[in-house]
């Protein structure tokens, strides 16, 4: 067993929810501490073992979203949130199921990056017969949502599990015995095989002076619902550990708009002379869909002549500016225009005497004093690629091992390769490893000396980093 051949290791699955939901705990409740208790008994048996032989992979807890709000001491055990949703369950149409997941997802990401955790979706599928209560089990229904659900997760960068490879001969429960996106005989399911979900879209920003569009998140970084969620409204660009950096990320394919933070499409409707703005789930037919930017304009394609303006002067009643549409031949006084989040220069801060990320003669360090090319403390960030490029010499920073004092180097820029793959946490400040699970970007005591990976730890001020636009504004 060494680090570089293994994920992980699950201590248990489901074990929760059979306890809690379908044996004693169902009526024991909560205050029955025998089925927490015992599994994070094991779990901290697991991970004291592994410590004692430097493995360094991930121990986890995957169990259903519902667990984990009740016992949220697991956010703070586990290595990785690993957490199971099959929407089914709860009822919802698999035309709906995967943006319901990305609601409940983000809930719980939420909450995993209060801890200074990343997340994965352990477990979700659906089934192409058996009995269901109040939607579906079909080819055609798992096909929708497999379709979606992919979708969702190449745009989100929402690693998960997919239940299950084969369908199942020994299940008695016939709904589960189908599940498999291939067939028993090892074939795969037609409605499975015409999934396509296409190349990556492009990060941008939508600029209007100095204030970017954005989209109100599903969940907020308090842990609460967010009673504005999908309004759009415009403020100034993310700065530091913002808790809403998404709100302003929008992915663009040549027409439509897709807001990271809502998982739905900017769309203008309305009837005669008046348009409306709003976000809903989103469709490469519908035309109220399709945008145009161009001559300083964020143009609507329906046919209503019609414009999206960012007006300074009225706000939302938490501050904001708003958003709303207008006809095109009106004059604005804050042209849109749109820019790639990846050519966007960033300031990586750190500690509180004006530290900075610096690339120096080929070594990554960080600095209090600004050098002569400020290329050489500037960074580009794809949150499609998850890449962090330095804005000197284009190569990007790169762990080769998950390994805790490893150093961060630069290499050439690479897409596939996993040793680049960063995830900003816009809560904590941390800069996760995406694929070196449980490992954050960390800066040494002393300066000019080279950053590493370090064990994640969200009160390390080391790991407390200050992420920020250099040019905040179009």
């Amino acid at each position: 067993i060494q680090n570089e051949n293994i994920l992980g290791i699950q201590v248990s699955s489901d074990a929760l929810r059979r306890y809690y939901v379908q044996g004693p705990g169902s009526t024991t409740g909560s205050s029955d501490r025998r089925g927490i208790d015992t599994v994070l008994r094991h779990l901290k048996t697991v991970q004291s073992y592994l410590g004692d032989h430097n493995l360094t992979f991930p121990v986890v807890i995957s169990d259903t979203m519902d667990m984990y709000s009740r016992f949220p001491e697991l956010y703070e055990a586990v290595d990785l949130v690993a957490v199971t949703e099959h929407a089914y369950w709860d009822e919802i149409s698999p035309e709906d199921a995967a943006h319901y997941i990305f609601k409940q997802f983000q809930e719980h990401q939420t909450r995993a990056k209060r801890v200074g955790k990343l997340i994965q979706l352990f477990e979700t599928g659906w089934s192409s017969g058996g009995n269901m209560s109040d939607t579906v089990a079909s080819p055609l229904a798992q096909g929708v949502f497999t379709q979606d659900f992919l979708t969702l997760a190449s745009r989100q960068n929402l690693n998960a599990f997919f239940y299950a490879a084969f369908d199942l001969t020994y299940r008695t429960d016939d709904l589960e015995a189908h599940c498999g996106i291939h067939y028993v005989n090892r074939t795969m399911k037609p409605d499975v095989k015409a999934v396509h979900v296409g190349a990556p879209l492009q990060a941008v920003r939508l600029w209007a002076g100095d204030n970017v569009i954005k989209a109100h998140r599903y969940w907020n970084s308090n842990d609460s619902v967010n009673e504005n969620f999908a309004r759009v409204y415009a403020a100034k660009p993310s700065a530091g550990p913002s808790g809403v950096w998404d709100d302003e990320i929008w992915l663009w394919n040549d027409e439509n708009l897709y807001s990271k933070s809502s998982n739905l499409c900017l769309e203008s409707f309305g009837e005669g002379n008046t348009q409306a703005l709003r976000m809903r789930q989103c469709s490469k037919d519908n035309r109220d869909q399709k945008w145009i930017v161009a001559n300083g304009n964020l143009a609507s394609q329906n046919d209503a002549n019609f414009c999206v303006r960012v007006d300074v002067d009225p706000t939302t009643p938490d501050g904001n500016l708003v958003v709303d549409m207008s006809p095109c031949n009106e004059q604005r006084k804050h042209p849109i225009s749109k820019f790639p989040v990846a050519r966007e220069p960033l300031e990586i801060g750190i500690k509180t005497d004006g530290g900075v990320l610096t690339e120096l003669s080929g070594k990554v360090t960080w600095q209090t004093t600004r050098q002569s090319n400020a290329e050489n403390h500037q960074w580009l960030y794809d949150p499609v690629v998850q890449s962090i490029k330095s804005g000197s010499n284009n190569f990007c920073l790169d762990a080769s091992k998950g390994m805790d004092g490893e150093h961060v180097a630069l290499a050439d820029c690479a897409p596939a390769n996993e040793n680049q793959k960063w995830d900003v946490n816009d809560i904590t400040g941390q800069i996760h490893h995406a694929t070196h699970i449980g490992f954050c970007l960390g800066a040494p005591d002393e300066v000019d000396e080279i950053v590493y990976l370090a064990w994640c730890d969200k009160d390390n001020a080391n790991q407390q980093w200050n992420v920020k636009l250099v040019n905040a504004k179009a």
